[in-house]
């Protein structure tokens, strides 16, 4: 077993958990509880049912077709956003130009009674139509007929005559307008117009406003984007397929060290969670084909696809459970003592407080690590709509991918991957080196820039928790990971507010504690044998 933590390494610990507890406070909660994501202010959202319903008044109205269904996803403009962000400019755009030119909207699907498509955009906050897109018109070829029209339309928005000089048709037959004087930092305002026609009169088919960053801007994040992409897959070649054929071959190996039954449960309920928490996350994949419509086919391929690609996540969990228990065992030292064992709940038990303690100075130095990126390296984050909370069906499971995120790398990079690389190495440093890189590219794909933004900040927190793990052995390393993202969901959670998501969020927090009382509680009452 584990030996028991120093009554003096207790109180270390705590005076370094208030202290992270302090700076992430005054560093994150505090600024964000004046200041949500992307505004100065905290209106509210408005429901996607209302926005759906607004969106189907719209169209019935504009065009005299009836919806005959709605589907609401979150969009949002990436590009404007992480661009404000960079320049500090959030502020300024929602005051000045938020609530006609909104970045972040519900998009709604509809499918009309003539078999046509429409989309209709709405501002999340005061539910008004900030955009559309009705593919239902007969096309005109008319340029003549698409700029006055155009150019009409766009004055009913408040914009001058004068302001509409530059205009010219695109590929798609839609005018594009710059109008003069709507800029923010190097980004400008673009309209797009489309104009189609109705019985031989001519209707406004689509209206479309976003800030144009700059070519520069653009250019680079596309760069950081693919560098990213790339480097995301060779932490998911490592996760899925490297990590599960060396897993299998040394849980083969270390056999008689360990025993299959051992991970057998904990990674059927990874699984489970796993997939169903990457369903409850669909219409983010969805907010990423824009308006390109799905069929019911497509959207059933793609969750089987979904699920087939997550069971080899869930293989390579399970044997790096058996794999790496094996091997530690086979060097007398037990990182993950069995349930059967001596002592087990009150290590359980122990670890969990332990945990909460960790997690809170991981937190602090989340936040120093962060704040220093953004003035050595000029990091900034903007917005993905395919990881959103709002496109999370069920919001109020999200936080279930805490845990299913603690076991599953907890078993593939400390347990098993640092048990690898020291039989190869021999080298405890290299051998937690390796595969906290592979676990920090793992996570370039969220959307921080530069990209390695992210890979310094894991380095350093993955470095931690090898020593957590190495330590005191990976119970407290499971738990300090699921607690840390826990409480990081659980503020996403509270953020968005409603009944539901606090509780969830104050049940998530406290669930670890729940857990381990529940473990400690059975394994007492069993009495186990040495």
């Amino acid at each position: 077993m584990i030996p028991s933590i120093a009554p003096q390494d207790w109180k270390r610990f705590l005076w370094a958990a208030v202290a992270g507890a302090i700076i992430f406070i005054f560093t994150q909660i505090g600024p964000a509880a004046g200041d949500q994501l992307f505004s100065s202010s905290t209106p509210d959202v408005i429901a996607k049912s209302e926005a759906a319903l607004t969106a189907e008044n719209f169209v019935k109205q504009q065009f005299g077709v009836s919806a005959v269904s709605a589907h609401t996803i979150y969009q949002t403009d990436s590009l404007a956003n992480g661009y404000f962000s960079k320049k500090d400019l959030l502020d300024s755009f929602e005051k000045k130009y938020d609530a006609k030119f909104p970045t972040d909207t519900f998009q709604v699907n509809l499918d009309m009674e003539d078999g046509s498509k429409a989309y209709v955009y709405v501002h999340m906050t005061n539910g008004s139509i900030a955009g559309w897109h009705w593919l239902g018109a007969a096309a005109s070829d008319n340029d003549q007929l698409i700029q006055t029209s155009a150019k009409a339309f766009a004055e009913t928005k408040g914009f001058r005559p004068e302001e509409l000089e530059s205009l010219y048709i695109n590929d798609d037959g839609d005018a594009v307008l710059h109008p003069d004087g709507y800029k923010l930092g190097d980004a400008s305002l673009e309209l797009v117009i489309g104009v189609g026609l109705m019985d031989d009169k001519a209707v406004i088919t689509r209206y479309k406003t976003a800030f144009q960053a700059p070519a520069d801007y653009i250019t680079y994040v596309e760069s950081q984007k693919k560098t990213g992409s790339a480097l995301s897959v060779v932490s998911l070649a490592y996760m899925c397929f490297i990590s599960l054929v060396l897993s299998i071959i040394y849980a083969i190996l270390y056999r008689r060290h360990t025993t299959f039954r051992r991970g057998l449960f904990i990674s059927l309920v990874f699984i489970v969670f796993y997939i169903y928490n990457n369903l409850n996350v669909l219409d983010g994949i969805l907010a990423s084909f824009g308006e390109q419509s799905r069929s019911d086919a497509e959207l059933n391929a793609t969750i089987i696809i979904t699920v087939v690609l997550l069971i080899p996540v869930g293989l390579a969990v399970y044997f790096a459970l058996v794999a790496g228990d094996g091997m530690w065992r086979s060097q007398k030292r037990p990182l993950w003592p069995g349930f059967r064992e001596r002592g087990y709940g009150d290590h359980v038990w122990r670890s969990v407080w332990l945990s909460y303690l960790f997690a809170a100075i991981i937190l602090g130095c989340q936040a120093i690590i962060m704040i220093a990126m953004k003035f050595l390296a000029g990091s900034w984050a903007t917005s993905d709509a395919t990881q959103s909370s709002y496109n999370t069906n069920m919001l109020w499971l999200m936080p279930m991918m805490a845990w299913c995120a603690a076991i599953s790398e907890e078993a593939i990079f400390r347990l098993f991957g640092i048990a690898l690389f020291k039989k190869w190495f021999k080298n405890t440093f290299i051998a937690t080196l390796i595969p906290t890189i592979m676990w920090a590219l793992g996570h370039v794909g969220y959307p921080i820039f530069p990209f390695y933004t992210r890979i310094v900040e894991l380095v350093i927190l993955g470095t931690v928790f090898c020593l957590i793990f190495l330590r005191y052995g990976f119970i407290t390393a499971v738990f300090t990971h699921a607690i840390l993202d826990s409480l990081i969901m659980g503020f996403e959670l509270v953020s968005v507010g409603g009944g539901v998501n606090i509780t969830a969020a104050l049940i998530y927090a406290v669930l670890p504690v729940i857990v381990a009382w529940v473990i400690r509680y059975w394994h007492n009452r069993r009495q186990i044998p040495v």
